[in-house]
């Protein structure tokens, strides 16, 4: 099936890029070093800056990091960058910004990164998309279908996860179906337990020994797409078809 360019509505609710990497310098000034070279675009914070989705597997083995509060933090109107020993992580803010976006925002910073000639190598990519849909059944939308051993019982909500290698890298699924989420009613402002699913991809670049800025947003992007082309394969063309698709 054609990967859309974009769909309307987004199912996106967080994208999560995390970079690693190896420097001589310890944590503690390389921290400073890398401070010093953002422009005044950006502020500083150790503050949390949004709150995570209410439901996710909890799985110790999870590969990305999505909180990004109480640590050091640099922040724009568009993106946050958490800073970790051997680690960057991109997320959006808000919303979801769209890949042209986001990805001009990173490329921006990880040149940025790059100038201070501190990074000796980048040695892994990971990326992170988590689609929510309250209220539906993913069993309706998507070609996954989740079967039981006993014919007699019909589950209520389903969680699944699969690991597998595609396409030269590694990914982690998580299927959430119907699981019961705790949201805030628009009009009321209260919280009610709505049956939710969740559509959680990671996508892992590891034993990476990149030099060159070029040659890691290359990987980055390619990352990205082949997590939207299984992302888009995983989805039925008949609920595509209902998302006005922009090719």
């Amino acid at each position: 099936m054609p990967v859309p360019k974009k769909i309307t509505p987004d199912s996106i609710i967080d994208a999560a890029i995390e970079i690693k990497y190896l420097s001589n310098l310890p944590f503690e000034v390389l921290i400073g070093v890398f401070f010093d070279a953002f422009d005044e675009t950006y502020q500083y914070t150790t503050r949390p800056l949004k709150t995570q989705p209410s439901v996710l597997p909890t799985n110790p083995l999870q590969d990305l990091v999505l909180n990004i509060g109480s640590q050091s933090l640099l922040y724009n109107d568009s993106i946050s960058i958490k800073l970790l020993p051997n680690s960057i992580v991109f997320g959006c803010l808000d919303k979801y910004i769209g890949w042209e976006r986001y990805s001009a925002e990173i490329n921006k910073a990880l040149n940025t990164i790059g100038a201070t000639k501190r990074i000796e190598k980048w040695n892994r990519v990971g990326l992170r998309y988590i689609h929510e849909y309250p209220q539906k059944d993913l069993k309706e939308f998507t070609h996954f279908r989740f079967t039981f051993g006993f014919q007699d019982i019909q589950s209520t909500s389903t969680a699944f996860r699969t690991e597998f290698q595609f396409q030269g890298a590694r990914f982690i699924l998580n299927l959430n179906n119907k699981v019961p989420t705790l949201k805030q009613e628009e009009t009321k402002k209260i919280l009610q337990l709505v049956p939710t699913s969740i559509i959680d991809v990671d996508v892992i670049k590891d034993n990476l020994s990149l030099t060159r800025i070029e040659e890691l947003l290359e990987v980055i992007h390619h990352t990205h797409d082949i997590e939207k082309a299984f992302f888009f394969d995983l989805l039925t063309k008949e609920y595509v078809d209902t998302l006005k698709p922009e090719y």
